[in-house]
């Protein structure tokens, strides 16, 4: 394959020090590209197919529907997996429709799932030996960012569904003010460290009208997301004078833990779970799943345990003697960020 020229300019030139990509080569990337996102669209309908026949509730997230709704013809906008909402009295139905579609969670076998059964989704891998091997398919039970329980979160979410025309079959997706919440809401879960996502949130300020937005702060008040969706938008200028138009709280303790999510420590989410639970019994599965994990975690987490009894019970001593240590430095994150919101 021909090169093109080097680039081998001065030190202060754009691309100074890397080999400029020659037609052909960006031609066979472009190619390559939309042959994923054509397998990744087969296996969103092949799911959805598979949900009706068994009757389960979902939405399509992100992907293609923000690809059609945001993105002008000729604009790229990539994804490397499937996203899908999932109505919660469903999820264990849809579970298995994938499991007999050939995914497996990619994190099971590893016992994070049991440990993180209260974060916002999980991630299916597809396994075989087939062309269609490795894809992904993102369940979601929540959107990032709401607090509301997540049945009434999902009617809120899914009243002003529309649909969107995927290989000839109709996927339901968000309202456009569906897709608003969550591109600002996506935006805040990522921070500025994340392209992809700030881009969405520009582009969407620019494109969509007031009354979108006006929307998506109705729908994130519903799912107890306003917070979110407040910080999210202030990550961009135009989403800061957004959140003032509507009104929207101070969100400076959220912001300060965006800014600073490189350095939260361990056991975050796992305390969030702890605090945000509803019931005795949600704290006490919660405390559960944090102090007396699945020898799979176990085994994950302290290699040289793995198949000697011994060995697992010395592991299962270090972990106990460990979660007070994550406690205390996630409490005194989120000290640190509640001081931050005054």
């Amino acid at each position: 394959m021909a090169h093109g020229p080097s680039s081998s300019g001065s030190p202060d030139s754009p691309g100074a020090g890397e080999r400029p990509q020659a037609p052909l080569e960006e031609f066979a990337r472009r190619v390559h590209d939309q042959a994923s996102l054509r397998k990744l669209d087969a296996a969103a309908v092949e799911a959805f197919a598979a949900f009706d026949a068994a009757g389960v509730d979902a939405l399509l997230l992100k992907g293609p529907a923000l690809a059609r709704m945001l993105y002008e013809p000729g604009e790229r906008r990539g994804y490397v997996d499937v996203d899908l909402l999932v109505s919660p009295r469903d999820l264990q139905a849809a579970r298995q429709v994938l499991a007999d579609l050939g995914y497996r969670n990619a994190l099971e076998p590893f016992g994070i799932d049991e440990m993180a059964a209260d974060l916002d989704s999980e991630t299916w891998a597809r396994t075989g030996d087939s062309a269609s091997a490795g894809l992904m398919i993102d369940l979601h039970r929540r959107l990032p960012g709401s607090r509301a329980a997540p049945q009434p979160a999902w009617d809120a979410l899914a009243t002003g569904r529309t649909e969107l025309d995927i290989d000839g079959r109709c996927v339901p997706v968000f309202s456009r003010s569906g897709l608003a919440l969550h591109v600002a809401t996506h935006a805040a879960q990522h921070g500025l460290s994340f392209r992809g996502p700030i881009e969405d949130l520009t582009k969407a300020l620019e494109r969509w009208p007031p009354e979108v937005w006006r929307g998506a702060e109705m729908l994130a008040r519903e799912v107890e997301a306003t917070g979110a969706f407040a910080a999210g938008l202030r990550l961009v200028p135009a989403g800061a004078a957004l959140a003032l138009d509507l009104g929207l709280p101070g969100t400076d303790d959220l912001e300060w833990a965006i800014a600073h999510a490189h350095a939260r420590p361990r056991g975050s989410f796992h305390l969030q779970s702890l605090a945000e639970a509803r019931t005795f019994r949600e704290r006490a599965a919660m405390l559960r799943r944090s102090v007396l994990p699945r020898r799979e975690w176990i085994a994950s987490e302290y290699w040289w345990a793995r198949g000697r009894r011994g060995r697992m019970a010395v592991a299962y001593g270090l972990h106990l003697i460990r979660v007070p240590v994550w406690a205390y430095r996630t409490w005194r994150f989120r000290r640190r960020a509640s001081r931050a919101g005054g």
